[in-house]
């Protein structure tokens, strides 16, 4: 039952990150998305690119948003059946999964910067 909760936990909140307005820290980090072109997360090390890691570490708010991609990436069997009704369909998403992850290709994850907001 714990599993369940969780699971229904997790899936809230990446509806909620996926489809909130766009995020902006105090410093500009994330502005749009060409500030987020070449966010990576390594499989094989399981460490994400510079700016991705700068922007979970300047702020503790970000958890949230670090947990959904996380889910997603480690997890992609539970958001490829969940549909994302935010609009992104016109950007080619199938899936709640395409917010978070556009590619993965030999252990490495191209992350989607839909889920930032």
């Amino acid at each position: 039952m714990v599993k369940y909760y969780s699971i229904l936990f997790f899936l809230l909140v990446m509806g909620l990150v996926a489809c909130s307005n766009e995020q902006e820290g105090e410093r500009g980090e994330i502005k749009s998305d060409h500030h987020l072109d070449g966010m990576q997360y390594s499989l094989e090390t399981s460490g994400w690119s510079p700016q991705v890691a700068h922007f979970f570490e300047y702020d503790d708010k970000t958890g949230a948003i670090q947990e959904a991609y996380e889910m997603a990436i480690h997890h992609p069997e539970v958001l490829d059946h969940m549909p994302c009704y935010c609009g992104c369909f016109e950007q080619g998403h199938v899936s709640n999964r395409d917010c978070f992850v556009s590619q993965v290709n030999q252990g490495v994850v191209q992350l989607d910067s839909m889920g930032f907001g």
